[in-house]
């Protein structure tokens, strides 16, 4: 089983780097970049979320957290209005197919995708702070909040890989892998999905489908050096399990 070192606030998850042999492994992130979402309530909070994150890409950690926690209080407040629901979407397309297909006569405020990204980036910080409990708290709330963002299961799939429930981890990259190939403003994680993907098949120890991840990864990604690194490490696996 590898060892797992962890570095992730307000970057998303790639998966392990495999080394010349399979332990220990470092677990890093790097930054994906998405399309901000169409102003909606709550839309003077982005400043405040690019503050907090260059606060913490500084390591300071706890100002940011600080930062974060006032508008989650504030996002709280525009979640609780009511005999109402407040939602994030990027885009009216996504906004009228939710109402479409959950739509219940009762109100539905559109809500800036801040809110979501207020959450997510707690769980972030949880995250980095190794409160694996924690970041499923925020990310679970991002996700109720923002329905059709993936960012917020592929981060709830590194918190479930730091619990070592694999096969949790497993289920929350392929539920955003569906965000990503069924709504286009989420196709921007899809590589990403697929890397977590990948890395969870590894643990629960099916080779041929984690080698399928990352291939398929590449398509969309070519040349990503933890992908083809994954790779290798299943490579050394299998040349391991074939010795006498």
């Amino acid at each position: 089983m590898r060892h797992l070192l962890w570095f992730a606030f307000a970057l998303p998850f790639t998966p392990a780097i495999a080394q010349d042999a399979p332990d220990p492994i470092q677990l890093t992130t790097s930054q994906i970049y998405s399309e901000p979402g169409e102003p909606a309530l709550g839309k003077e909070l982005r400043s405040v979320v690019d503050e907090a994150n260059a606060l913490s890409l500084k390591g300071e950690h706890d100002q940011a957290k600080a930062l974060m926690l006032d508008a989650a209080r504030q996002c709280d407040q525009y979640r609780a209005a009511p005999g109402r629901r407040s939602l994030s979407f990027r885009t009216q397309r996504q906004y009228e197919l939710y109402l479409r297909d959950h739509g219940d006569g009762q109100p539905i405020d559109w809500l800036d995708t801040s809110c979501a990204n207020v959450y997510i980036r707690l769980g972030y910080i949880a995250v980095e702070l190794r409160d694996a409990a924690q970041a499923l708290r925020w990310l679970d709330r991002a996700h109720e909040t923002a329905p059709y963002e993936p960012e917020a299961l592929t981060e709830r799939g590194v918190a479930l890989n730091m619990m070592r429930d694999w096969a949790g981890a497993l289920d929350s990259y392929q539920r955003a892998l569906v965000l990503t190939r069924t709504h286009p403003e989420a196709a921007y994680a899809q590589a990403l999905a697929l890397r977590g993907t990948g890395y969870a098949l590894i643990e629960l120890g099916d080779l041929a489908a984690a080698q399928s991840a990352y291939e398929d990864s590449l398509k969309l990604e070519p040349g990503n050096k933890v992908a083809n690194n994954e790779l290798t490490y299943i490579k050394q696996l299998r040349e391991r399990e074939a010795k006498p």
